[in-house]
């Protein structure tokens, strides 16, 4: 297992990325997700490769922890984007794509059996075409609108949003977590509940009077 932060740990079986995994990433805020996946790996000494994504911001991978040093950067891959796959499977523990264009279903096969052999992780982003193989774990993100402006003013600071893993390791259940994605240093963060208000408590305790009248 490669480890994961927080919360992503609570949400993946065994806590951490299975060596010989093919994992999905999808939905709004997407790339601080893949990038939220690579901390862990990238601290503890792992290698990474990221194929296909020519407009990953490098600076806010640096702010968020990403240790540049230890990541092989492909922006384009060119036509033989899959042959390109297969040599950093066995080169480096993760590799994370954006496919380029269309993925044959026999290449999308021989990939996956060759992060297995090589005991490394595939990491298929969304917004490129679809890959035909099902991934062992897929990652869904909702993110919600960004919190910090107002009528014409303010800043962008943190933005809510729902994690959800499903796939075949989670035994057929998902598993969902309440995030900032990113919260207001850039990472994706643990989103406490809200503490109730005096306000809130009176409100509550006026509408059961009502209810009860």
């Amino acid at each position: 297992m490669l480890p994961v932060g927080e919360p992503l740990a609570s949400l993946l079986p065994g806590a951490g990325l299975q060596r010989g995994s093919l994992i999905g990433v999808s939905g709004t805020g997407g790339v601080t997700l893949l990038l939220s996946l690579l901390i862990g790996p990238l601290a503890g000494g792992s290698w990474a490769a990221v194929v296909g994504l020519p407009d990953l911001g490098l600076e806010a991978a640096v702010a968020m922890g990403i240790d540049l040093g230890r990541v092989a950067l492909v922006p384009d891959p060119g036509a033989s984007w899959t042959a390109t796959l297969a040599m950093l499977l066995d080169a480096v523990d993760l590799v994370v794509v954006r496919p380029p264009g269309h993925c044959r279903p026999t290449d999308a096969r021989r990939l996956a059996a060759r992060a297995r052999e090589r005991g490394s992780i595939l990491v298929v982003s969304g917004g490129g075409p679809p890959w035909p193989e099902r991934p062992d774990l897929e990652l869904a993100s909702e993110a919600e609108a960004w919190e910090g402006l107002g009528s014409g003013s303010g800043t962008v600071r943190r933005r809510p949003a729902k994690v959800v893993v499903s796939g075949r390791r989670t035994g057929g259940r998902s598993r969902t977590a309440t995030c900032w994605l990113p919260g207001p240093d850039g990472r994706l963060a643990i989103q406490p509940q809200e503490e109730p208000t005096l306000d809130r408590v009176a409100y509550a305790q006026s509408e059961r009077v009502a209810w009860a009248g």
